[in-house]
């Protein structure tokens, strides 16, 4: 029905029957200038209104009046997908939790809709149910946006060595993280029975952890964590050890400790805070065997391997090559990030997706490009999607296919006859000692 028609329906019967009178025309005249306000209204409303935008070249430049461009694989309907919660987000300020979960939810929403896709299965249709563990569904993996998530580091001076360390080797490493944390070694034993006693330092604090025995050739100590309260165990090539693992705080360079100062159960090495100072030392104990591969004193502060220009005459040892293989990590919170973590199981997609170009990469590459602008200044903002997973541990050993013989083993000698005090006229010539 025209807007002529709609005027006509208004006024009395006598008035509308003649389409030709006088009154008829002048409400023709009016409704044609309705009906081309209208057009330019509809118009206007197709180009203006995002909802209501029916070509791609329309939507960019609304997004353009936000400085959200369209990506190069996005189409009209998955362009819009992003752009109006995105739009949302940055307008509310995009700073708050509730602005980065509710982008996400929205958007992996929205998307897959677009997409005719199922990005994340039994997605629910609330922002804050879809974040939080839902009891009816136990086997349900919610969103997760984690704040100062824990970041593994690390050791940057062993790896540069290929984790080989002589004795007195010294080298510093930083927990930048907010918190402190405690350090994990993996000491492995080199060829020619050299690591004896492997004794690890944090000099910042005075942590000492020592491992009272030696280590064979290939041998592989791991040192962790064994709960909360910094509890360490050790496992030799996967048998428990910890009963020869000990710890001690305190240390002072030059001053000789004693098994009475070791905790009651070994703890792990804590990682302050900033700069820590490590050092490496092979030390003798009473029955542990180490002849000429360990040292029987403690090293003063000054003492260090001989280099040219580098150590003092009088405190400085000739370097005696790699004794023992480190590797070293601890656990680091990341101060000023977040983390948005996305389950990703199985996801339902359109057939004849290509390959490289599935919806859910284009999809995920979309939303790691939003979340790293819907943060603050400074602050560090990742994706990172979880993929179903299922862990069965299992440990790798070896052992060596040689035998290998006890390095303080000498040879008894061989005595093949009988030797007697010499007596003149009894014995032979060559066949006693002279006494």
């Amino acid at each position: 029905m025209s807007t002529l028609d709609r005027l006509q329906d208004l006024l009395p019967s006598p008035y509308s029957a003649a389409p030709d009178s006088t009154l008829a025309m002048l409400l023709a005249a009016f409704a044609l200038e309705f009906d081309t306000i209208a057009e330019d209204l509809d118009r206007l409303r197709r180009t203006h209104w995002i909802n209501q935008a029916y070509r791609f070249e329309d939507a960019e430049k609304l997004g353009a009046l936000l400085g959200i461009a369209a990506l190069p694989w996005e189409t009209l309907d998955s362009y819009v997908a992003r752009l109006l919660p995105l739009a949302v987000a940055r307008l509310d300020g995009a700073l708050a939790p509730r602005d980065i979960k509710r982008f996400v939810h929205d958007y992996l929403v929205r998307a897959g809709d677009a997409l005719d896709s199922t990005l994340v299965q039994g997605l629910p249709a609330d922002v804050e149910t879809a974040f939080r563990p839902i009891p009816e569904r136990p086997l349900w993996r919610p969103l997760a946006l984690v704040e100062q998530p824990t970041r593994t580091k690390r050791s940057g001076a062993l790896l540069a060595r290929g984790g080989l360390a002589p004795v007195l080797f010294r080298w510093t490493e930083t927990n930048a993280g907010l918190d402190d944390s405690v350090a994990t070694f993996r000491v492995s034993g080199l060829a020619g029975h050299k690591t004896i006693v492997p004794v690890l330092v944090n000099l910042t604090t005075g942590d000492v952890m020592l491992f009272a025995d030696r280590l064979a050739p290939g041998a592989a100590l791991e040192i962790r964590v064994d709960g909360a309260d910094r509890k360490a165990k050790a496992s030799l090539d996967g048998v428990d050890v910890t009963a020869r693992l000990h710890s001690l705080t305190g240390f002072v360079f030059g001053v000789p400790f004693s098994p009475s100062q070791y905790d009651p159960a070994p703890l792990a090495p804590r990682m302050v805070r900033g700069p820590n100072d490590w050092i490496f030392l092979s030390l003798a104990l009473y029955d542990v065997k180490g002849l000429n591969a360990a040292f029987f004193a403690l090293a003063d502060a000054a003492l260090r391997e001989v280099a040219l220009d580098q150590t003092n005459f009088d405190h400085s040892l000739f370097p005696s090559g790699p004794l023992v293989s480190l590797a070293m990590s601890w656990t680091e919170t990341e101060p000023a990030s977040f983390e948005v973590r996305i389950p990703r199981t199985v996801t339902l997609e359109p057939e004849g997706a290509a390959p490289d170009a599935a919806p859910r990469d284009l999809v995920a590459d979309a939303l790691q490009r939003a979340i790293d602008q819907l943060h603050a200044a400074g602050v560090r903002a990742a994706v990172r999607f979880m993929p179903f997973s299922e862990t069965q541990s299992q440990t790798a050993r070896h052992t060596l296919p040689w035998i290998v013989l006890d390095p303080e083993t000498a040879p008894s000698g061989r005595r093949d006859r009988l030797e007697l005090g010499g007596h003149f006229g009894e014995t032979g010539l060559g066949r006693a000692r002279f006494e």
